[in-house]
């Protein structure tokens, strides 16, 4: 039976077959790295860190002005997307492709994988 980071790494490693995704982390809501799929000049340990203060930042936000709490940040610059997404109580998904992909397919595939964290890690 694979341990629990094998199967996270499976799981990105389906999700980067989705297309030209160029890099993906699982980090807990704390912001550490469960497992990542990322290239040698991004790091790993800061972009798990920036992700969880995007998204409680993001829920920060909506608690303000009293609306629930975003489901999926998306963080768009003139080369890329970053997308981030809750994957259950206890991780977050955060991926960065470039700008022209398909962004609905991925954004399903994204939603597909976080149920899949979820169980795992639940």
């Amino acid at each position: 039976m694979a341990n629990i980071q094998d199967s996270l790494r499976e799981i990105l490693k389906e999700l980067k077959n989705t297309g030209d995704i160029e890099a993906s982390v699982i980090s807990s809501n704390q912001g550490l790295v469960m497992v990542s799929d990322v290239p040698e000049n991004i790091p790993e340990a800061l972009l798990g860190a920036y992700t969880a203060t995007i998204i409680g930042s993001a829920k920060t936000v909506m608690e303000e002005i009293q609306k629930n709490p975003p489901n999926m940040l998306i963080i768009r610059s003139p080369d890329a997307i970053t997308i981030i997404m809750e994957a259950g109580k206890l991780a977050i998904l955060s991926s960065l492709f470039r700008d022209g992909m398909n962004i609905g397919l991925v954004i399903v595939e994204m939603e597909k994988a976080c149920r899949k964290i979820s169980k795992i890690l639940e």
